[in-house]
């Protein structure tokens, strides 16, 4: 039984990680079953959140609802999960554990979710409050010692080991116990990877490099690099400046008054899941010719022991004062002030001036680069390398 319990643990820790709605409906024997769920997605799975003993839990991991256009009906679920993990020397499909319950009655609609689960459950309830006794058996299982190396892996660091993970449901029902057909089947795979640090890329870098990171615009591209989102994150930014004679540290700094966001009552700058940020031309303080500026990213991940916060460390750029980086007044747009910049004024004002060529442009539709379709972040991220004298314009061409 210790064994039993400690593999329905996995099986409950284990079920269903990523976000899914199923809908499968089957018309056989004059049966019309509909079955729907959802499958709750969390970054991480925290063995805390669950009892050891009986494997219960109050997180909502999954949750499915079954009907039929008559009643009563007969009923099997059948649950198989299986796990390919090279850290624990598992490098083929190997059955971590499958179950098929024995044929139950039900005399009005099911909703079930695996709160309703656990080593020590023997009765559910349908929905006219008919007490339903689950029984059933382990089609398949690991064999002990594999259980043991899996189990310990959880208990020492809480979480579950790096692997694929396969889950298939099937469901039967039929008016009696000898007429079943699947009414409901779905299988899912899924990769549980250690989550990832955030990686700052540009601009800036340590403090001490500071004079080496110059960046030579008001609005530059914040770049970074991290693990894919699940459903539920979400990525913040903050930035504020760095005065060596009020802060001893750029933790000092960013705890400091912020330029992002404008709002002080915020400490972080809710974004997209995405991985570039150009500074927004409203919504924050102007940045400063000669200043020091650092900033910080932020996710956070859901978890089955509430959210997790996944911090960046810090960096620190200047913004250059050579050649001044003065804008037009009349314009507004941020990519044109980066063009105008990156161009100088007599090259951007020769085209885009009064009664030149590109006199009134806005920006609009598609940008390739060299023939290839790019998005604006690309675009931008261009400028500021050569804002910041990595690359330089040898030539300048407008088709009409």
């Amino acid at each position: 039984m210790e064994i039993l319990n400690r593999i329905f643990l996995i099986l409950v820790l284990l079920a269903f990680h990523n976000p899914l709605t199923a809908q499968m409906q089957s018309q056989s024997q004059d049966l019309n079953v509909t079955v729907s769920g959802d499958i709750y997605e969390y970054a991480t799975y925290y063995v805390s959140s669950f009892d050891i003993s009986n494997g219960s839990t109050n997180v909502l991991i999954f949750r499915y609802v079954l009907s039929s256009d008559v009643y009563p009906i007969f009923v099997t679920v059948r649950f198989k999960a299986s796990m390919i993990s090279p850290g624990l020397g598992i490098d083929n499909e190997t059955t971590i554990v499958e179950i098929l319950t024995d044929p139950f009655q039900i005399g009005a609609g099911l909703v079930f979710d695996n709160r309703d689960l656990s080593a020590d459950a023997t009765t559910i309830q349908d929905m006219s409050g008919n007490q339903i006794e689950l029984t059933g058996s382990l089609e398949d299982v690991l064999d002990p010692m594999t259980a043991e190396a899996i189990m310990q892996t959880i208990l020492t660091s809480g979480k579950l080991s790096d692997g694929e993970y396969t889950f298939s449901v099937i469901i039967e029902a039929g008016l009696t116990e000898d007429e079943l057909s699947i009414v409901f089947e779905d299988s899912k795979t899924f990769i549980i990877q250690t989550t990832a640090s955030i990686v700052l890329e540009s601009p800036g870098g340590p403090l001490e490099d500071v004079i080496d990171n110059l960046v030579y615009t008001n609005f530059p591209m914040f770049q970074w690099s991290a693990g894919s989102p699940v459903n539920g994150s979400n990525s913040f930014i903050r930035v504020a400046e760095f005065d060596p004679d009020i802060h001893s540290s750029l933790d000092d700094a960013i705890e400091d008054q912020r330029v992002l966001p404008f709002n002080q009552s915020e400490d972080w700058y809710l974004i997209e899941n995405i991985t570039s940020f150009q500074y927004p031309f409203s919504e924050a303080y102007p940045l400063e010719p000669g200043n020091i500026y650092c900033w910080q990213i932020r996710m956070t991940l859901p978890t089955t022991a509430g959210d997790d916060d996944l911090l960046s460390p810090i960096f620190a750029f200047k913004i250059g004062e050579a050649g001044g980086i003065e804008t037009t007044g009349s314009i507004t747009d941020p990519f044109l002030i980066m063009l105008q910049q990156a161009l100088g004024d007599d090259q951007f004002n020769s085209l885009f001036g009064p009664g030149n060529s590109l006199e009134g442009f806005a920006p609009n539709g598609q940008m390739e680069i060299n023939g290839t379709t790019v998005d604006q972040a690309s675009v931008n991220y261009l400028l500021n390398q050569i804002l910041s004298q990595n690359y330089q314009i040898n030539s300048i061409q407008v088709e009409e």
